[in-house]
Order: structure tokens, then sequence, then C-alpha cells
């Protein structure tokens, strides 16, 4: 290791650890969702399910819990420039963990650091692969002062030893260049994923389709690794371009096959959202058949997809939108298992969360016409899973209510609209019956309706014992399901330097 990177890694682990300590007195800060040890973290990346273990590794900027490195996150006025107000400085490392049960997370030394003596400062979202030599890789956008998002980006490949435990930059980086293309222009050019299909290894990367009238669409373009080593790559083209004319670019894709169709989940500055389909990789082609919202929350954004030992797929998302923080900001949603039924998309909690479950009050009965019935009292909130089922009129509209003395969280469903906290959205509800998951952590509230409407929210902390209570606006309501404190204290270790 040169001095310099020395330097770079002496000085990145030392505010960690001092955030650290920070941090841990931070009562607002999520218990049981993954988070780093401190200071701002936000995209999940190369996630990958590797002799056994989940290893998590995520977006870090190691020196500041205010924003990300850089760049302000997501400023109203998107302009990459080190002469901006919004330019921070700084640099972007991918922090590291690794789990055996998705529930408690060992926390490991920072896995990539930006190659700064090349001119990259940020290391971008991406993944983590096992290329057919047998080596790991970790492949991601590279972004700098003069590697700017918009258009000179590059990706970049670190290599890691076979337990992950250590990196280094692949020498001939860059990777991919916009030599790439031929000519064709794509600008916002970033956050590769990379899928096996037909024997044969893809990439897809989002961007911006520039058009002759200087206007542009967001696509999603596809790559074909040409060797083994995973370290040459020919572009394919464009296999979706975004149906909104306004979305800047279509950032992380993931595109994965799932219940014998392809998915493609796509970040569009917006909630984001998911497009089913048929996968053509003679023509390459991606024909939509139909789409969704994986979340309706904004809080929500970047997922990245893994396989694990067991075939399932698994997802998480960045949880962002978090205020007055000290010490850390961000965290990542609950691991969630991805199925199609019936051309949607179906998301659950992973089975494993059931180990968090402590107390449980079990609930079931009535609540009348136009009233609120009080259904379990719990002495403290702030880690908590409420799951019930209810049986309705179908044009029912009901809820719960969490109160006490510091906070209040409303829920409200109807046939067309959910309601967490201040979240309004959209929804369709078909029948009579609605299965509800509730996860509450401290400042986040995470929703599973019928396993079809997810949302995870920010919301002011909650804390302190709370009265439950289940309402209906018109005719009555037929309920049955369980309130559960969970265990969430000290799921996090650490084995850092």
């Amino acid at each position: 290791m040169s001095e310099d990177l020395q330097k770079l890694v002496d000085t990145a682990e030392a505010s960690i650890t001092a955030a650290a300590a920070i941090a841990e007195t931070d009562k607002s800060r999520p218990l049981y969702h993954f988070r780093a040890p401190s200071q701002w973290m936000d995209d999940p990346n190369g996630i990958i399910f590797h002799d056994g273990w989940y290893h998590m590794m995520y977006s870090l900027n190691p020196h500041s819990a205010e924003h990300r490195a850089g760049m302000v996150y997501k400023t109203a006025v998107r302009v990459w420039d080190p002469n901006s107000e919004d330019w921070t400085g700084g640099i972007t490392v991918w922090g590291h963990a690794r789990s055996r049960d998705l529930v408690h997370w060992e926390h490991l030394p920072i896995a990539v650091y930006p190659s700064i003596d090349k001119g990259e400062h940020f290391v971008w979202f991406g993944c983590t692969v096992i290329n057919d030599e047998g080596i790991p890789m970790a492949i991601y956008t590279a972004v700098g002062p003069d590697l700017r998002p918009e258009d000179t980006a590059q990706q970049w490949a670190a290599i890691g030893s076979p337990d992950l435990m250590s990196w280094k930059p692949l020498p001939s980086n860059p990777m991919i260049d916009y030599d790439v293309h031929n000519g064709e222009v794509i600008g916002e050019w970033r956050d590769p994923f990379v899928f096996k299909a037909a024997g044969r290894t893809f990439m897809v990367l989002g961007g911006r389709k520039k058009q002759a009238d200087g206007e542009g669409r967001a696509v999603v373009a596809l790559y074909e690794a040409t060797n083994p080593s995973f370290t040459k790559w020919v572009y394919r083209g464009i296999i979706f371009t975004h149906p909104r004319s306004t979305v800047p670019s279509a950032e992380c894709p993931n595109l994965f096959k799932l219940d014998g169709k392809w998915v493609m989940f796509v970040s569009p500055h917006a909630e984001v959202e998911y497009y089913v389909g048929e996968l053509d990789l003679e023509n390459y082609t991606f024909s939509v058949e139909g789409s969704g919202v994986v979340d309706h929350s904004r809080n929500f954004y970047a997922t990245n997809v893994l396989f694990d030992g067991d075939g399932r797929a698994v997802c998480w998302g960045a949880l962002v939108g978090f205020t007055d923080t000290i010490g850390w900001n961000c965290c990542v949603s609950l691991p969630r298992e991805l199925k199609l039924e019936g051309g949607k998309l179906v998301q659950r909690p992973v089975q494993e969360l059931d180990a968090l479950l402590d107390e449980t009050i079990n609930i079931e009965g009535s609540v009348e016409a136009r009233t609120e019935l009080s259904v379990g009292k719990v002495a403290e909130v702030q880690a908590l899973e409420i799951s019930c089922s209810f049986d309705h009129a179908a044009d029912e509209s009901f809820g719960l209510r969490i109160r006490n003395d510091n906070s209040l969280l409303d829920i409200a469903v109807s046939q067309d609209e959910l309601q967490l906290g201040t979240l309004t959205a959209k929804v369709h509800r078909n029948g009579t019956k609605t299965e509800l998951r509730l996860f509450i952590d401290r400042t986040v509230a995470e929703i599973f309706l019928n396993s079809e409407t997810c949302a995870a929210k920010v919301i002011p902390l909650m804390h302190g014992a709370a009265d439950i209570s289940i309402w209906s606006s018109k005719s009555a309501v037929q309920f049955k399901g369980s309130i559960s404190t969970l265990r969430a204290n000290d799921l996090f270790t650490s084995s850092r330097g």
C-alpha cells in the first residue's frame, strides 16, 4: 500500500471511529435497519451472497454525517462544479459489512477506496460479482472533479480476495469508457448491474440518450462481457426508454429473472419503479408487459438485488431524508424477498426477521362503524411489528393509530389510497380482505399491504409507551393479528481495524 493510500485509509477509519461514539448517543438512529457505524451513507452497493455470507457494501462519506461527498445530495440545481456552493469535496468509499442471517451484522473495514492519483474521488453505485475465472470483482461508476457524472464518468473495477475482505484497483482501469458506444451519446451514464443469462454475462447501465434536437430521454443500455475476466465489454444497445420524457436519467437499474419473467427496477429521481417483460438476447430488446411501483415513498431509493444460496431474490433500498441526526445519516430498508404473482411484484420481509420477535400481544375482534377501538398497549414503541388481517366491505376505509404523549402515527387504507404519516400514495385495493404488516424502528416506518403495496417512510421519532387502536369509517371491520415488540439491541458488531 502506498504512503498516500495508507494516509487515506488511516484518516477515514479514524473519522468513522470518532463519529461512531457520537452516533451511539443519538436516540433517533434506527436499531434494526442496517446502518453504517457512523457518518453519511446511502446506496446499498455490491451486495452479494458468497460462501455463506451476505455481504452489504454501501456508499459512504467517511468524513461527514452532514451530506454525501462531492455534491450535496439531490440538489435542486444538478450541476457538477467544484466551484459551486453545493460542492463539498471529500471522498466516497464503499463501506462493508457481512451477515449470516440478515439480522446480525459485522462491520468490516472499508472495502473500496478511490484512486485519487488517477482523478477518481468518488466510488459510486455498482455491484459485486465473481467472474468466470473465480475472482471477485467490484464494478462501479468512478467519478471525480474532472470525471463528471453528466458526461465523463467511467466504469471501473476493484479486484477482491477470495473472502471479499480486501480489495485493490483493477490495474487496467478504466474498465469501460464512453468509446464503447461507438459514437452514440449517452449522458448521466452510471450504476452498473451485472447478471447472467443463457451462459453469457451482461451488464445494464442507466443514462440519458442524447437526441438530435438537444433533448434526451432516460434509458437503460445493455453490455456484454467478451472475456472470462469481465474486463472487456461490448455495447449491445438501448433496451429500455423511460416512458416519461421529464425523467432526468434512469438511475440504479437492476435487471433479473424472477419466476419465469424478466424484471427491471429503475430509480427515476422519484419513486422506484419496476417493469416486467421479456428479454430477447438475440435482438437485444426488453419488451415491457406490465409495470408498477416498488415503493411508494421517496425516502426509498437506489435498489440492489441479490440471489442467495436458496435461490431467493432479496432486495434492499437506501433510506434517505433523516433530519437532525448526530454522527450518522441514512440507513437501508429491511431485506425483502421478491416474487412475481399474477404479473405483479410481491415483496415480503425476509423470514429471518422473525428472530427479532419478543413480547407479543394477540389481537382479534371487530371495530364498529365510525368508531376507534384500543387493541393493545406497549411499554416501548421504538422497535415494533404489527401484523394484522382485516375483513371489510369493498369500499371501506380503516386504519391503525399509534399514539402516546411523545408521538402519533396514523395509517389509513381505502380503496384507492394509502396514508402512512404524511405520505399519501395512490393504490388499488381489490376485494374485502387486506393483510398489513407494519414495522417501526424509531424514525422509520415500513409498511407492506397485501405484499404488493410497500412504503418505507422516515417519520418523527417514536418512543415510549404507546396505545394502538384500529378505526373504521362507515361499517364494521373484523381484524385478527398480533403486536410484537422486537429485540433490536446489539445486532451490530465490528471487526474494523
